[in-house]
């Protein structure tokens, strides 16, 4: 994410909300979890995650997919228990969800049948007991939209925004978008997407201090279309720029995100070698 990284000065910053949005199946998940991986080993702060997709099973497996660089959900069971139960695996894992001091490298919420009050207390916990700077939820769309009214959507911005000046944390918020209107390109063919697309209230746009715009033509029959994410920045108010931040590919096998041009650059290497 070097050209995003650059466009924001350098990274996230304590003290913003933040938005990450895209279509349904786009990879916003995939481009989250890539930047939690990075931020538990080399940010200063614990990240807090609020998981509403994937259970605290899944959300470790996906992450320690990464780690590993080997797609789990691509094994079979018996050969995924053997797998997980290796030392070299079990080592693998100790390291990924404990510092080397025994404490835990993040924190982590999957209760998906609590009520918005609930969710926010146990954010709360997590910042003020626990030490969490960065929360992460993912997506924020069925925490604080599926149910409530535009006026109570902007009263849970209002609570972020509280959190944020009280206790200098960051949100992180990664949202769906609204399907393409009829007469519209398919925005899961990589139609593009605006702000104006984004579920919920307008207040969500309106209260962040950038957001990000995932698009990718998910239908395209060319492996390396299909599985690449073009990133927008929509908003800026850390440093104003806006446009094109760059493009990512996602390896399956690895279940890792690449820059596209290292990416491509990597190949060109390989093919050339192979030549000689």
């Amino acid at each position: 994410f070097s050209k995003l990284n650059e466009m924001l000065g350098g990274g996230l910053s304590l003290g913003h909300c933040y938005t990450c949005s895209g279509v349904t199946g786009g990879g916003k998940t995939s481009l989250t979890n890539e930047m939690i991986y990075h931020w538990i080993f080399n940010s200063p702060y614990t990240v807090g995650v609020v998981s509403l997709e994937l259970s605290a099973s899944q959300y470790g497996e996906a992450l320690l997919s990464r780690h590993l660089h080997n797609k789990l959900a691509k094994m079979q069971p018996a050969e995924k228990m053997a797998y997980l139960k290796s030392d070299k695996v079990k080592e693998a894992a100790k390291e990924l969800f404990e510092r080397p001091d025994g404490t835990p490298r993040f924190m982590l919420v999957d209760d998906r049948d609590s009520s918005l009050d609930q969710l926010q207390e146990t954010i709360e916990e997590m910042v003020i007991c626990s030490g969490v700077r960065l929360v992460v939820a993912d997506p924020w769309t069925d925490i604080a939209v599926d149910g409530l009214s535009v006026d109570e959507q902007a009263v849970a911005m209002k609570w972020i925004k509280s959190m944020i000046k009280s206790h200098n944390c960051s949100f992180f918020l990664i949202n769906h978008v609204r399907k393409s209107q009829s007469g519209q390109k398919d925005q899961s063919s990589g139609a593009m997407i605006s702000e104006s697309d984004i579920m919920g209230s307008s207040s969500i746009m309106k209260s962040s201090s950038a957001n990000i715009l995932l698009i990718r033509n998910k239908m395209a029959e060319d492996d390396l279309e299909r599985n690449t994410t073009a990133i927008l920045l929509s908003k800026n108010r850390l440093l104003s720029e806006t446009g094109p931040a760059g493009k990512v590919y996602y390896d399956s096998q690895t279940h890792t995100l690449h820059n596209l041009d290292d990416w491509l650059n990597n190949l060109f290497a390989i093919s050339e070698l192979s030549w000689i």
